[in-house]
């Protein structure tokens, strides 16, 4: 049996439909969402980082039936960031979410962003959160944890080269304002003075997003500290150009390299002994949760607790803040059986 008014009132109902989305409205998605518009903007696009934190928002968008746009500066500039941010508030954005470069800089204009009705978080770095008033940090690990396995990494490989820890030790960061790298530093030097004290820190380079100038100033620490025992490169784009640097200048063994970065770009270095083992988090899972997070905190608050989304289970939330969960390490062993 058929319901309805026949063919006449099926044109009617299609024809609504299009009159509808003519006007810019759009169906609720299967979770309830009516029209849920999300800005993503990472600190920079272009690098295999953040093209792996789309694909996890974008997966998640998906599944979700949320809008996405997901875009950033081509270098890593708080002045572009802002400026995104603006034309978001401006186009009426639902929820605007900011891997900020500059956590102070930025910090006015996302309290903005939420005085202009947005819901406003961050991701993989943190801003100010009293003067931004973002709701959450979705953060990709304990920082805690971070800084302290970076440093065990590093104290084991230089003892697996039969090598003793007095010696200097060099970090190669990204940008002078990143909030991430600069905690995860301050829980590296808190580890090494607690437990490995004979480890002699160098001042840190600060190279920015520039791989070819990462790599060049690498080599020229190299030359001149020769008792240099062990360099950590901390970002996804010094990581690699410092384990090409040390490679170039034959000390592979003789020079321990771990840090923060993707298995698709350390694979080589493992596989030739320049890394022997190395940490980050799944960047794709990453954005998953970010977008997650975003479509829950529309249906209200996230009291502290574990929570499950979509695919993610038992995720932890803090006040104010997202636990994607503790660092997985990356060693010859498992490097292959990571594609992102």
């Amino acid at each position: 049996m058929k319901h309805g008014n026949g063919g006449g009132g099926w044109n009617g109902g299609l024809m609504l439909l299009v009159l509808l989305s003519a006007l810019g409205f759009r169906c609720a998605g299967p979770e309830g969402d009516e029209a849920l518009r999300i800005a993503m903007i990472p600190k920079l696009v272009g690098i295999g980082y953040f093209e792996a934190t789309e694909q996890g928002a974008r997966e998640a968008a998906g599944e979700l039936e949320v809008e996405l746009v997901y875009d950033g500066p081509t270098d890593a500039r708080t002045e572009d960031q802002i400026k995104m941010i603006d034309g978001w508030m401006a186009q009426g954005f639902d929820v605007i979410a900011v891997a900020p470069n500059d956590p102070e800089a930025i910090s006015r204009t996302l309290r903005s962003a939420g005085e202009s009705g947005a819901l406003v978080l961050t991701w993989d770095t943190d801003a100010n959160p009293e003067l931004s008033r973002r709701s959450v940090f979705v953060n990709q690990a304990p920082n805690r944890a971070i800084g302290h396995t970076l440093v065990d990494i590093m104290a084991e490989g230089v003892r697996a080269q039969g090598a003793s820890l007095p010696g200097d030790y060099l970090i190669v960061s990204g940008t002078p304002t990143a909030s991430n790298q600069n905690t995860w530093m301050k829980y590296m030097r808190e580890r090494i003075r607690e437990k490995y004290p004979e480890m002699q820190l160098l001042q840190h380079l600060t190279p920015g997003e520039d791989q070819q100038k990462c790599q060049e100033q690498t080599a020229e620490a190299l030359s001149a500290y020769p008792d240099l025992k062990g360099i950590w490169g901390i970002t996804s784009v010094s990581f690699p150009a410092v384990a090409k640097a040390v490679r170039d200048a034959n000390k592979i063994g003789r020079i321990e390299v771990t840090g923060l970065g993707m298995p698709e770009q350390m694979r080589e270095f493992v596989k030739d002994g320049t890394v022997r083992e190395f940490c980050l988090w799944d960047p794709v899972d990453l954005g998953y949760l970010t977008i997650r997070v975003a479509h829950r905190l529309k249906q209200g608050p996230l009291p502290p607790g574990r929570y499950d989304f979509g695919r993610l289970k038992g995720v932890e939330v803090r006040d104010g803040e997202v636990l994607l969960g503790p660092p997985l390490i990356f060693d010859g062993d498992n490097i292959d059986d990571y594609d992102f």
